[in-house]
């Protein structure tokens, strides 16, 4: 399942998302082998997130930029904070102009294909995404959704996907993604 809406926000809400993104600082945040640079998102946006059947585990605004966050990193959201994910969500926040085109694809992987198996044990999701996830030879490319300004994207967090392309080259992608659980 892969959804796409256009327009996601009302015209002041999302333009008063992207002065948020401007006026505060986002934080680096490092894990074992990668940093990213992430901010809290401001609390009226939840109730715009909120999806019925489901709970919101984790929200976050991330950005990329010119040498920094520029790995491939293929992955799947399986397990968020101790939580098995059900779905995840983009929400594309930067201008068009002045940034790298970019977006997030979807790909297969040699062995497991479009996603990982649900039964996949704690040793498969780990070579996955610790061996494989920057192998691009690993990969082949099977969809890909453009960034649109205030463009939600939502998927199933088992299927396999990066940002792409891997390095924004010119300006800042910014992107809320959220992880839910099914309640």
């Amino acid at each position: 399942m892969i959804s796409v809406v256009d327009n996601f926000l009302f015209e002041d809400e999302f333009k008063s998302l992207q002065e948020y993104c401007n006026d505060n600082s986002f934080e680096i945040v490092s894990f074992p082998g990668k940093s990213f640079s992430v901010l809290a998102p401001p609390e009226n946006i939840y109730k715009n997130l909120e999806i019925y059947g489901y709970e919101i585990i984790l929200s976050f605004i991330r950005n990329a930029y010119n040498g920094f966050d520029n790995e491939l990193r293929v992955h799947a959201d399986n397990i968020i904070q101790g939580s098995k994910t059900s779905i995840a969500t983009i929400l594309y926040i930067n201008e068009e102009e002045g940034v790298t085109p970019n977006g997030t694809a979807f790909w297969e992987h040699y062995i497991y294909g479009r996603s990982l198996p649900l039964d996949c044990t704690e040793e498969e999701f780990n070579n996955v995404i610790e061996v494989d996830s920057n192998n691009r030879s690993a990969w082949i490319l099977k969809d890909y959704i453009s960034s649109r300004p205030n463009r939600m994207l939502t998927y199933d967090a088992n299927y396999f996907h990066s940002k792409f392309p891997s390095e924004i080259t010119e300006g800042v992608r910014k992107v809320l993604v959220t992880f839910y659980k099914k309640i």
